[in-house]
């Protein structure tokens, strides 16, 4: 018999942590800024350039937020 510890850690299940992501696409730039989604993706790719990043690189909330000068946590907030 299960003493009563155990019963409640069966009936809740745990929950496991929120993993945020850290990588930001052209649709995100979109939704943030309210710019067209070409006009997005030049963004994107003048921040790639901006920080010199290979084809395979990915761009992250904050290269973005360093370089739009938003806070990080706005952006974060806003993704969500």
């Amino acid at each position: 018999m299960q003493s009563e510890d155990e019963n409640k850690e069966n009936q809740f299940p745990r929950k496991r942590p929120q993993l945020s992501r850290v990588v930001i696409y052209p649709k995100d730039i979109q939704l943030l800024t309210g710019k067209s989604y070409r006009h997005a993706l030049y963004l994107n790719k003048e921040i790639r350039e901006y920080f010199r990043k290979k084809k395979h690189h990915l761009l992250t909330i904050y290269e973005f937020a360093d370089y739009t000068g938003i806070n990080p946590e706005i952006i974060i907030t806003h993704l969500k």
